[in-house]
């Protein structure tokens, strides 16, 4: 390890990013990202030559949305210790959320095979998802298939090589060989998790039941964009395209919707006027944070469509965009990929995930009948057949003004969500219908039917 800083100033270091570290926490509980970034940026620069504490400073930059300060912030340290494996697995996720798969491949395969941990860092999975294979010869095969049956790793760790090998396999057309990987990969996760479908469903019953609120009328001076959905059906793709819009900032999946909700719910108020005002004040903060406003602004967390109600009731003015896919692609496209929050610990059975998405239509219908809330429908299909009309339809409906280049391209370009690949490419038409490959190696898909597009 080089250590450009000397031995005894180390603590000293420490103490500098933990002061640092307090003071930015303030500023990102506040929605004001720059600042905090800036901070543990200017922290993680006095720091350099201990990679341990860059390694935190980078780790808080990139988690505060602000991924090329933290990308310069790794290149700095690893020119001093490019062996540090945390360091390049985290330079390469970030590589990797900004697009950049060619690097993110070089560092994910830098740390593997450099000896990290791999029940703590997914590698192999994140390795799978920085190109789409041609050819079974490709090394990457056989690196997947030492490790799929690799009993030093846990039964998670493994369902994440499972999930990487099953991957590769589809992108060459061994739809046997892959529907083993992903069933092998989805029976390991599934015995770890305690999802439970009446639980959801009474959730489900419970948000219908709600009695409707009034809308808050102060004006929020923008409109919140919320583009919802089960998870894999077009939201990243779509977000990802209006976000192009000079007038628009895409802040990807934000999780304060779901936590206002809840506060709200335990505590009784969710038809407190200053309570709901209170949250509608901290989620605002979030969504402008301290960069260059603008006019509209998207939250493409897909399982929002949970909380349509309270959306309403905080933002009269919001658009609300409801993705929605073949159920059966759907479904495959869910249980190929691993998912590493509980919010969708559903996704690991056909059952489940069949529950799951009558729940979604169950809510989306009620939102859109019974409370009389405007909604534009976003098909998955029609949006590949035909993306100019389909992004077209939906700017109209959020009243953007016509199609301009994007301005403020800094991050713009950052995806951290399981499409991070797919939205970058393309638009193309060969995920439609994908389920048929699957037909006789996972004849379950059949059986849930095309779902809410019929």
């Amino acid at each position: 390890m080089n250590r450009s800083v000397p031995t005894g100033h180390a603590s000293a270091i420490s103490a500098d990013v933990q002061q640092a570290r307090a003071v930015a926490m303030q500023l990102r509980q506040q929605g004001r990202l720059d600042a905090a970034a800036n901070i543990m940026h200017a922290a993680g620069l006095k720091a350099l030559g201990q990679p341990d504490a860059v390694f935190d400073c980078a780790l808080f930059i990139k988690e505060s949305g602000r991924h090329a300060l933290a990308a310069e912030l790794c290149d700095r340290q690893l020119a001093l210790s490019p062996g540090h494996l945390r360091l390049l697995a985290l330079a390469g996720s970030i590589d990797h959320e900004m697009g950049r798969f060619g690097a993110a491949r070089s560092r994910y395969l830098a740390a593997i095979h450099g000896g990290i941990d791999l029940n703590q860092w997914f590698l192999l999975h994140a390795l799978s998802t920085t190109q789409r294979y041609t050819d079974a010869d490709h090394p990457d095969f056989a690196l997947f298939e030492a490790h799929a049956s690799d009993a030093r790793l846990s039964p998670r760790a493994r369902a994440a090589v499972c999930f990487a090998l099953g991957k590769a396999r589809d992108d060459i057309g061994d739809t046997r060989r892959a529907a083993e990987m992903f069933r092998a990969a989805n029976g390991l996760v599934k015995r770890e998790v305690h999802w439970s479908r009446d639980v959801w469903e009474r959730f489900v019953a419970a948000q219908i039941q709600e009695p409707p609120a009034a809308s808050l009328t102060q004006p929020s001076g923008c409109v919140p964009v919320f583009v919802v959905g089960m998870v894999r059906s077009g939201t990243t793709l779509l977000a990802d395209r209006l976000g192009r819009h000079a007038d628009v900032r895409n802040r990807g999946e934000m999780p304060f919707i779901a936590y206002l909700a809840g506060q709200l719910k335990s505590q009784g108020l969710l038809h407190d006027v200053r309570a709901c005002a209170q949250a509608r004040d901290i989620y605002l903060a979030h969504l402008r944070q301290d960069d260059a406003p603008a006019r509209w602004y998207i939250d493409k967390h897909p399982l929002n469509f949970r909380y349509v109600d309270l959306i309403h009731r905080l933002f009269p003015e919001a658009r609300v965009l409801y993705c929605r896919r073949d159920r059966r692609d759907n479904a495959l496209s869910i249980y190929s990929q691993y998912f590493g929050h509980a919010d969708n610990d559903y996704a690991y059975d056909f059952e489940d995930i069949a529950s799951y998405a009558a729940g979604c239509d169950r809510l989306m219908a009620h939102w859109a009948q019974s409370r009389r809330l405007p909604l534009h429908v976003v098909d998955y299909e029609q949006m590949v057949a035909d993306p100019e009309t389909t992004l077209a339809a939906a700017g109209a409906y959020l009243g953007l003004p016509g199609e301009q280049p994007a301005t403020d391209a800094r991050d713009q370009g950052a995806i951290a969500t399981a499409s991070m690949w797919q939205a970058r490419q393309p638009i193309y038409h060969r995920s439609v219908g994908r389920w048929r490959s699957y037909g006789e190696w996972l004849p379950e898909l059949e059986k849930l039917g095309a779902g809410g597009n019929a």
